[in-house]
């Protein structure tokens, strides 16, 4: 089993600080990026895995009852020293999860796959909506604002990354509503169940 061990720090509220002066989505301070030092020790002493990676402001916008393809947001934090890479995304709740970036060429906007995304050290990464997201496919119940979503990181290292990710409804803030755009040219399968 692996453990993801969180505590408030001075890097994740500067870059937190940085996503939102550059016009990303708004970003909070680690939740709790290290519980305390009792916490950090024991899960080292039962030799449970430890991610530098952390996750803050995740969400996933409402979307109306029938739809198939969601959105996850998020700001990520690297605090270690070497770059961690995100090679799987997956969520119980969800019949599929993938990464995907919005391009836009020639005024259109694809979705492109992502089997990877590296996350150095130090700065922050957004999954923000009109750049990188976490696609969730089939969803496997209507959710609802202030549900949480469960999602789990998989980093290059071994380790994965819990995240939990709050139900909201979209505000004012520049972006494409995913949760409504046309995957079908990817092979989703917005229909199923």
């Amino acid at each position: 089993m692996n453990v993801s061990v969180v505590k408030s720090c001075l890097s994740c509220l500067i870059g937190a600080a940085a996503l939102t002066a550059a016009g990303s989505q708004s970003a909070l301070a680690c939740e709790a990026h290290a519980a305390n030092g009792q916490s950090l020790q024991t899960a080292q002493a039962q030799g449970h895995a430890m991610s530098s990676v952390m996750a803050m402001d995740a969400w996933v916008p409402v979307a109306p009852p029938g739809v198939k393809a969601h959105a996850a947001y998020m700001v990520l934090m690297n605090h270690g020293k070497e770059t961690r890479t995100i090679t799987a995304v997956q969520s119980p709740q969800y019949g599929s999860a993938t990464m995907h970036a919005s391009i836009t060429k020639d005024g259109v906007t694809h979705m492109q796959h992502l089997a990877a995304v590296d996350l150095p050290p130090g700065p922050p990464v957004g999954f923000v909506p009109g750049g990188m997201h976490i696609m969730l496919m089939k969803p496997k119940a209507a959710y609802k604002e202030g549900d949480t979503i469960d999602l789990s990181l998989t980093l290059d290292d071994g380790t994965t990354v819990a995240v939990k990710a709050t139900v909201r409804a979209r505000n004012d803030a520049p972006g494409m509503n995913h949760d409504h755009m046309n995957h079908g040219a990817m092979g989703h399968d917005h229909k199923g169940s």
